[in-house]
């Protein structure tokens, strides 16, 4: 049973890491990037080219996929975990 929770705090501390830095990421877009103005709107022109604004949304954008495959992978685990139970109690 210490495996599984630790297994389980594992998993929900890459979650809690993954959304964190995406949410940090994203409001570092917008705030660089992509300001929320009429202004920010001309200013994307200039800046959605720049290597910066290119990486953070290059960045974010592979935390999603990060974050999703976490999801995957906790649903296959657990999917696997419960057809062994099943199976070891016959």
């Amino acid at each position: 049973m210490k495996k599984i929770l630790k297994g389980v705090r594992y998993f929900l501390a890459f979650v809690t890491i993954t959304v964190l830095s995406h949410w940090l990421l994203i409001n570092l877009y917008v705030k660089m990037c992509a300001p929320l103005t009429l202004f920010g709107a001309i200013q994307t022109f200039i800046s959605m080219g720049s290597p910066l604004c290119h990486f953070i949304n290059f960045a974010q954008h592979e935390l999603s996929k990060h974050y999703i495959t976490l999801w995957s992978g906790a649903a296959v685990a657990f999917t696997s975990w419960l057809t062994f139970t099943e199976n070891s109690k016959k």
